[in-house]
Protein backbone atom coordinates (compact mmCIF):
# COMPACT_ATOMS: atom_id res chain seq x y z
CA UNK A 1 0.00 0.00 0.00
CA UNK A 2 0.98 3.65 -0.27
CA UNK A 3 -0.26 6.34 2.12
CA UNK A 4 1.08 9.82 1.40
CA UNK A 5 0.32 13.47 2.03
CA UNK A 6 0.76 15.43 -1.18
CA UNK A 7 1.14 19.04 -2.26
CA UNK A 8 0.24 20.59 -5.63
CA UNK A 9 -0.83 17.31 -7.18
CA UNK A 10 -1.79 17.83 -10.81
CA UNK A 11 -1.94 14.46 -12.52
CA UNK A 12 -2.73 13.70 -16.14
CA UNK A 13 -5.45 11.13 -16.97
CA UNK A 14 -4.18 7.67 -16.03
CA UNK A 15 -5.26 4.37 -14.48
CA UNK A 16 -3.75 1.63 -12.32
CA UNK A 17 -4.97 -1.70 -10.88
CA UNK A 18 -5.27 -0.32 -7.33
CA UNK A 19 -7.96 1.10 -5.09
CA UNK A 20 -7.36 4.80 -4.45
CA UNK A 21 -8.74 7.22 -1.88
CA UNK A 22 -8.27 10.99 -2.26
CA UNK A 23 -8.76 13.13 0.85
CA UNK A 24 -8.15 16.77 -0.12
CA UNK A 25 -7.55 19.54 2.41
CA UNK A 26 -8.90 22.17 0.01
CA UNK A 27 -11.31 22.31 -2.93
CA UNK A 28 -9.94 20.09 -5.67
CA UNK A 29 -10.84 18.63 -9.06
CA UNK A 30 -11.45 15.00 -9.95
CA UNK A 31 -11.99 14.40 -13.66
CA UNK A 32 -12.45 18.18 -14.02
CA UNK A 33 -15.38 18.10 -11.55
CA UNK A 34 -15.33 19.94 -8.23
CA UNK A 35 -14.26 17.76 -5.31
CA UNK A 36 -14.92 19.30 -1.90
CA UNK A 37 -14.68 16.10 0.15
CA UNK A 38 -13.04 12.72 -0.21
CA UNK A 39 -13.40 10.34 -3.16
CA UNK A 40 -12.85 6.65 -3.86
CA UNK A 41 -11.47 5.59 -7.26
CA UNK A 42 -11.95 2.00 -8.40
CA UNK A 43 -9.12 -0.13 -9.84
CA UNK A 44 -8.41 0.44 -13.56
CA UNK A 45 -10.69 3.48 -13.69
CA UNK A 46 -9.25 6.33 -15.74
CA UNK A 47 -9.01 9.44 -13.57
CA UNK A 48 -7.35 12.84 -13.34
CA UNK A 49 -6.75 14.53 -10.00
CA UNK A 50 -5.86 18.14 -9.31
CA UNK A 51 -5.41 18.68 -5.57
CA UNK A 52 -3.66 21.58 -3.78
CA UNK A 53 -2.85 19.31 -0.83
CA UNK A 54 -4.24 16.29 0.95
CA UNK A 55 -3.95 12.56 1.44
CA UNK A 56 -3.74 9.86 -1.25
CA UNK A 57 -4.11 6.19 -0.29
CA UNK A 58 -3.38 3.33 -2.72
CA UNK A 59 -3.95 -0.36 -2.01
CA UNK A 60 -3.88 -3.68 -3.86
CA UNK A 61 -7.44 -5.02 -4.25
CA UNK A 62 -7.18 -8.12 -2.06
CA UNK A 63 -5.28 -6.58 0.83
CA UNK A 64 -7.18 -5.77 4.01
CA UNK A 65 -6.91 -2.12 3.08
CA UNK A 66 -8.18 -2.76 -0.44
CA UNK A 67 -11.20 -4.60 0.94
CA UNK A 68 -11.88 -1.81 3.44
CA UNK A 69 -11.73 0.81 0.69
CA UNK A 70 -14.10 -1.21 -1.49
CA UNK A 71 -16.75 -0.92 1.25
CA UNK A 72 -16.55 2.89 1.40
CA UNK A 73 -19.04 5.19 -0.34
CA UNK A 74 -17.69 6.75 -3.53
CA UNK A 75 -17.77 10.21 -1.92
CA UNK A 76 -16.63 10.96 1.61
CA UNK A 77 -17.56 14.01 3.70
CA UNK A 78 -13.99 14.79 4.69
CA UNK A 79 -12.07 17.98 5.53
CA UNK A 80 -8.45 17.59 6.55
CA UNK A 81 -6.10 20.40 7.49
CA UNK A 82 -3.30 18.33 9.01
CA UNK A 83 -0.54 16.20 7.47
CA UNK A 84 -0.01 14.07 10.58
CA UNK A 85 -1.01 10.43 10.20
CA UNK A 86 -2.38 10.15 13.74
CA UNK A 87 -4.76 13.06 13.04
CA UNK A 88 -5.88 11.34 9.83
CA UNK A 89 -6.75 8.22 11.83
CA UNK A 90 -8.82 10.32 14.24
CA UNK A 91 -10.69 12.02 11.40
CA UNK A 92 -11.49 8.66 9.79
CA UNK A 93 -12.89 7.33 13.05
CA UNK A 94 -16.29 6.56 11.53
CA UNK A 95 -14.58 4.01 9.29
CA UNK A 96 -12.86 1.72 11.86
CA UNK A 97 -12.16 -1.08 9.38
CA UNK A 98 -10.32 1.38 7.13
CA UNK A 99 -8.22 2.76 9.98
CA UNK A 100 -7.39 -0.73 11.24
CA UNK A 101 -6.31 -1.84 7.77
CA UNK A 102 -4.15 1.28 7.30
CA UNK A 103 -2.31 0.41 10.50
CA UNK A 104 -1.94 -3.27 9.64
CA UNK A 105 -2.26 -4.34 6.03
CA UNK A 106 -1.45 -8.07 5.55
CA UNK A 107 -2.79 -9.88 2.50
CA UNK A 108 -5.68 -12.31 2.62
CA UNK A 109 -3.42 -15.21 1.74
CA UNK A 110 -5.25 -18.46 2.24
CA UNK A 111 -2.63 -20.21 0.10
CA UNK A 112 0.51 -20.90 2.15
CA UNK A 113 2.68 -21.02 -0.97
CA UNK A 114 1.68 -17.52 -1.98
CA UNK A 115 2.26 -16.32 1.58
CA UNK A 116 5.84 -17.64 1.33
CA UNK A 117 6.26 -15.82 -1.97
CA UNK A 118 5.05 -12.50 -0.52
CA UNK A 119 7.40 -12.92 2.43
CA UNK A 120 10.27 -13.45 -0.01
CA UNK A 121 9.20 -10.42 -2.04
CA UNK A 122 9.09 -8.26 1.07
CA UNK A 123 12.66 -9.24 1.91
CA UNK A 124 13.78 -8.60 -1.63
CA UNK A 125 12.22 -5.20 -2.14
CA UNK A 126 12.94 -4.10 1.41
CA UNK A 127 16.40 -5.42 2.27
CA UNK A 128 18.26 -7.70 -0.15
CA UNK A 129 17.23 -6.89 -3.69
CA UNK A 130 16.99 -9.70 -6.21
CA UNK A 131 17.00 -8.73 -9.87
CA UNK A 132 13.43 -8.73 -11.29
CA UNK A 133 14.44 -11.27 -13.96
CA UNK A 134 14.37 -13.85 -11.15
CA UNK A 135 10.68 -13.13 -10.62
CA UNK A 136 9.36 -14.35 -13.97
CA UNK A 137 6.15 -16.32 -13.57
CA UNK A 138 7.63 -19.57 -14.89
CA UNK A 139 10.59 -19.54 -12.47
CA UNK A 140 8.46 -18.47 -9.49
CA UNK A 141 5.92 -21.19 -10.26
CA UNK A 142 8.68 -23.79 -10.33
CA UNK A 143 9.99 -22.55 -6.97
CA UNK A 144 6.48 -22.99 -5.54
CA UNK A 145 6.07 -26.41 -7.21
CA UNK A 146 3.15 -25.17 -9.31
CA UNK A 147 2.46 -25.07 -12.99
CA UNK A 148 2.76 -21.59 -14.46
CA UNK A 149 -0.96 -21.44 -15.25
CA UNK A 150 -1.90 -22.54 -11.72
CA UNK A 151 0.46 -19.97 -10.20
CA UNK A 152 -1.04 -17.16 -12.27
CA UNK A 153 -4.55 -18.26 -11.29
CA UNK A 154 -3.70 -18.35 -7.57
CA UNK A 155 -2.10 -14.89 -7.67
CA UNK A 156 -5.13 -13.34 -9.39
CA UNK A 157 -7.55 -15.10 -7.03
CA UNK A 158 -5.64 -14.19 -3.85
CA UNK A 159 -4.41 -10.68 -4.65
CA UNK A 160 -7.10 -9.51 -7.06
CA UNK A 161 -4.41 -8.44 -9.51
CA UNK A 162 -2.41 -10.32 -12.14
CA UNK A 163 1.21 -11.22 -11.39
CA UNK A 164 2.81 -8.93 -13.96
CA UNK A 165 1.13 -5.64 -12.90
CA UNK A 166 1.54 -6.60 -9.23
CA UNK A 167 5.28 -7.14 -9.69
CA UNK A 168 5.54 -3.87 -11.61
CA UNK A 169 3.87 -2.05 -8.71
CA UNK A 170 6.37 -3.55 -6.25
CA UNK A 171 9.28 -2.58 -8.54
CA UNK A 172 8.00 0.99 -8.82
CA UNK A 173 7.83 1.34 -5.05
CA UNK A 174 11.34 -0.12 -4.82
CA UNK A 175 12.66 2.44 -7.33
CA UNK A 176 10.91 5.37 -5.65
CA UNK A 177 12.21 4.38 -2.22
CA UNK A 178 15.72 4.05 -3.69
CA UNK A 179 15.56 7.59 -5.07
CA UNK A 180 14.27 8.85 -1.71
CA UNK A 181 17.36 7.35 -0.08
CA UNK A 182 19.52 9.63 -2.23
CA UNK A 183 20.36 7.38 -5.17
CA UNK A 184 20.10 8.62 -8.75
CA UNK A 185 17.23 7.72 -11.06
CA UNK A 186 19.68 5.66 -13.11
CA UNK A 187 20.73 3.66 -10.04
CA UNK A 188 17.11 3.20 -8.98
CA UNK A 189 16.10 2.04 -12.45
CA UNK A 190 18.90 -0.54 -12.54
CA UNK A 191 18.12 -1.82 -9.04
CA UNK A 192 14.41 -2.25 -9.79
CA UNK A 193 15.01 -3.86 -13.18
CA UNK A 194 14.06 -1.05 -15.58
CA UNK A 195 16.19 -0.74 -18.70
CA UNK A 196 17.18 2.84 -17.90
CA UNK A 197 15.98 5.99 -16.13
CA UNK A 198 13.83 6.95 -19.15
CA UNK A 199 12.00 3.61 -18.92
CA UNK A 200 11.43 4.17 -15.21
CA UNK A 201 10.19 7.71 -15.85
CA UNK A 202 7.71 6.55 -18.50
CA UNK A 203 6.37 3.86 -16.17
CA UNK A 204 5.92 6.29 -13.28
CA UNK A 205 4.13 8.70 -15.62
CA UNK A 206 1.70 6.05 -16.90
CA UNK A 207 1.00 4.74 -13.37
CA UNK A 208 0.73 7.95 -11.35
CA UNK A 209 -0.07 10.48 -14.06
CA UNK A 210 2.98 12.62 -13.25
CA UNK A 211 6.74 12.55 -13.71
CA UNK A 212 9.07 11.07 -11.13
CA UNK A 213 10.24 14.54 -10.13
CA UNK A 214 6.65 15.72 -9.70
CA UNK A 215 5.77 12.61 -7.74
CA UNK A 216 8.66 12.99 -5.30
CA UNK A 217 8.10 16.70 -4.85
CA UNK A 218 4.34 16.27 -4.40
CA UNK A 219 4.43 13.68 -1.66
CA UNK A 220 5.98 13.89 1.78
CA UNK A 221 6.06 10.17 2.35
CA UNK A 222 5.35 7.12 0.19
CA UNK A 223 5.26 3.77 2.01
Amino acid sequence: MAIAYGHSIDAEPHKHPLWQVCLPSADSLLNEQSLKGGAVIKPNEIHQLSMPNGWVILAEPESLLGEAISELPMRLPFVNADARLEILFEQLGEFPELVSAMKNNPYHCRDERLARLLERLNRCFGVDCMKPEAWRAKEVAEWLALSESRFLHVVKAELGIAWRPYLLWRRLICAIETIKRGKSATEAAHLAGFSDSAHLSRTIKSTFGMTGTQLLSSFQDLN
